[in-house]
């Protein structure tokens, strides 16, 4: 599992390379991005950034996460703590 800076994660933001944060946890959503149930324009738009309170808002997050993260996960923050 690499560490990312926040400059890092921010190149990843197209739709051939998705990749987001959610609570200090570096996500890569390209390969997910046809499969998303709310279709993949709204995961582009996040790109490269902190999307924890839009995930937040929208999911159960711990079932998400359980079932989806360890396949999409890349990483961590440098220096973030994870939500508890």
């Amino acid at each position: 599992m690499g560490s990312f800076t926040t400059e890092d994660v921010s190149k990843h933001n197209s739709e051939c390379d998705c990749w987001i944060i959610v609570d200090g946890k570096v996500y890569d959503l390209t390969s997910f991005l046809d499969d998303h149930p709310g279709g993949k324009k709204i995961l582009v738009k996040v790109a490269g950034k902190d999307a924890s309170k839009q995930f937040h808002q929208y999911h159960n997050a711990a079932q998400i996460l359980r079932k989806f993260g360890p396949k999409l996960l890349k990483g961590e923050v440098a220096g973030a703590s994870a939500k508890l």
